[in-house]
């Protein structure tokens, strides 16, 4: 055996990387195999110098053990792996390519249209965390490290394997098939004859099965209101005068979520000041003799999910807005004096992260806690066994506006629906229950209405 090159420790002291005196730049990893005195080894892929196969080696180290996993090693003799000839399909050369560095570079390309404003945030952290965090662990299980190894078969018990609901499953597979192929067929990486229509398995979801994000019904939501009192109690106590701010901030976030339905992530937390309006539309009173005002908040969504701008009315959310800025510019004016309010500032910003929003992660960590620290737990909703979420003060939102007798069309332009995902969502719904619609009122004469508008 030739002598050796250079040789260090890796992976603390799991093995080591070498290079022979014939061959100085090729970088291979060496371990001992356990219970004997033999040795396994495997080139290391791109390495041209000792620094850059120390770094490296984990790669190799995992394509070892998915070797044993899946064809075994025979332990009593030395295994050196070489560059292998170039797999063929056919007699053709086949372009093949590690799937980690594809997955960057089509996250790469994705990140640039997020930066010009051709895809949304959402979508991206969507297709960052079903390929980095799903899919490639999947392919390691299945063998598959390279482009060349996926065949038509390769993702079928992806359903069964992944552990999620169904609908994250079905989003999770779309985004494999545009990864597949917007970037792997596109680059001619992947073998001829594979049948690309029947590469993604489908997922069925029944009209009975979308339960998820249940919207509160009264009861429930007044034990909300309690749970929510008793968090500012609970931080008025505490010296901390960050977690004061945030309870309060949240406090008033759950009320203006389930008071126009907003989106959380996309939608409410991206909300500025700019874009809520406070307008009277109080009327003449005859029995009174008077005009007797009547203040809503109009909220012009400009940015949503569906890309489509909407104007939201709402009860309730007009002095929840002028209380939060009366509490957000104390708080501020005292503590974080360098930040200024204005009108293109986030309602809900974090003032000690440059006024940006609070993670949903954070915001949905405080409502699971919340709800378990209750004293009478929420009762299930009806239709639903699926948990209560942040997304179920949208769907309460929605539920309520149809509950009160609201046309279908005014529901899908007030929530950012089509039409028919508000039928197929809520049909369901007690529609013998009716009301008046929200921002009327039984009193004054009809058209006597003078419109006034101002800001927060």
């Amino acid at each position: 055996m030739p002598k050796i090159a250079e040789k260090a420790k890796a992976l603390n002291g799991k093995g080591v990387v070498f290079s022979y005196v014939t061959e100085p730049q090729r970088f291979y990893y060496r371990e001992l195999i356990a219970g004997t005195k033999k040795y396994r080894s495997r080139l290391i892929d791109g390495a041209q110098s000792l620094d850059v196969a120390l770094e490296n080696c984990i790669d190799t180290y995992t394509a070892l053990r998915q070797s044993e996993e899946l064809f075994g090693v025979n332990e009593s003799t030395e295994v050196l792996r070489r560059v292998k000839a170039p797999p063929r399909d056919n007699g053709r050369r086949i372009r093949s390519k590690e799937l980690k560095d594809c997955v960057e570079e089509f996250l790469s390309d994705e990140n640039n249209k997020l930066n010009a404003g051709l895809l949304g945030k959402s979508t991206y952290d969507n297709k960052v965390r079903t390929l980095r965090k799903w899919m490639i662990p999947f392919l390691v299980e299945k063998g598959c490290s390279h482009s060349q190894h996926i065949e038509t078969e390769t993702f079928k018990e992806y359903p069964v394997w992944r552990k999620a609901a169904k609908t994250t499953r079905r989003l999770e597979l779309v985004i494999i098939k545009d990864f597949i192929e917007n970037y792997l067929r596109t680059k001619n990486l992947m073998r001829d004859g594979i049948d690309f229509n029947k590469m993604i398995p489908k997922i069925k979801i029944l009209d009975s099965e979308l339960d998820a994000n249940p919207p509160l019904d009264e009861a429930n939501w007044r034990k909300v209101l309690v749970a929510l009192k008793t968090n500012l109690r609970r931080a008025e106590r505490n010296h901390n005068h960050r977690g004061h701010y945030f309870n309060r901030m949240f406090y008033h976030w759950i009320i203006i979520a389930r008071n126009t339905g907003l989106r959380p992530n996309v939608e409410l937390n991206q909300l500025r000041w700019c874009d809520v309006k406070s307008v009277n539309v109080g009327r003449e009173s005859e029995s009174k003799g008077k005009r007797v005002d009547k203040w809503i908040s109009v909220v012009y969504v400009k940015k949503s999910k569906t890309g489509k701008q909407r104007t939201v009315p709402a009860n309730g959310v007009d002095t929840q807005l002028q209380d939060w800025k009366k509490e957000q510019e104390k708080y501020i004016k005292k503590h974080c004096p360098q930040i200024e309010i204005a009108e293109e500032t986030l309602i809900f910003g974090n003032p000690y992260h440059d006024m940006q929003p609070y993670s949903m992660e954070h915001l949905l960590q405080i409502w699971r806690r919340m709800l378990e620290s209750m004293d009478e737990p929420l009762s299930p909703y009806v239709f639903s066994e699926k948990k209560f979420t942040l997304y179920s003060l949208r769907s309460t939102y929605i539920c309520n506006l149809i509950i009160q007798g609201k046309g279908i069309f005014d529901v899908a332009k007030l929530a950012g629906h089509t039409v028919a995902v508000c039928e197929k969502y809520y049909a369901r719904l007690d529609m013998a229950v009716k009301a008046e619609e929200m921002t009327e009122f039984e009193y004054g004469k009809k058209g006597s209405r003078k419109v006034e508008e101002r800001s927060y």
